[in-house]
C-alpha cells in the first residue's frame, strides 16, 4: 500500500482529531477484516469495530501534550496512518460533522 502525502494536523481541535482517529480506525478495521476473511467477511459476532471513547482520546491527547515531542509524535503517527489508508482528512471531518 503506497503512502500518500502527509496532512498537517497541528492546529486542529481535539474533536476534529477524534473524527480523524475514528476514520483511520474504521479504515484499518476494514483492511484487517479484508485481509483475514476476504470477501466472505467475518463470522457473526467476530471482530466487531471498536474505538476508544472521545474522553479516552482526549486524555491521550492531553498526556501527549505534557511530554516533550509527544503531541508532534502522536499527530505525526495519525497523519501517516491517514495517508496510508487514503483518508482525506478535510473531507472526513466535513462528512462526520454533517452526519452529527
Amino acid at each position: 500500500m503506497a503512502i500518500g502525502p502527509l496532512q498537517n494536523l497541528i492546529g486542529l481541535e481535539t474533536d476534529d482529531l477524534y473524527l480523524v482517529y475514528v476514520a483511520v480506525a474504521r479504515a484499518d478495521h476494514r483492511h484487517r477484516i479484508s485481509a483475514m476473511y476476504g470477501d466472505a467477511g467475518p463470522p457473526p459476532g467476530h471482530a466487531p469495530f471498536r474505538v476508544v471513547s472521545r474522553d479516552c482520546f482526549t486524555q491521550r491527547m492531553q498526556l501527549a501534550a505534557q511530554l516533550h515531542g509527544g503531541q508532534a509524535s502522536l499527530l505525526g503517527r495519525l497523519s501517516r496512518q491517514a495517508a496510508a489508508y487514503g483518508v482525506d482528512i478535510p473531507a472526513e471531518i466535513a462528512r462526520q460533522r454533517q452526519a452529527a
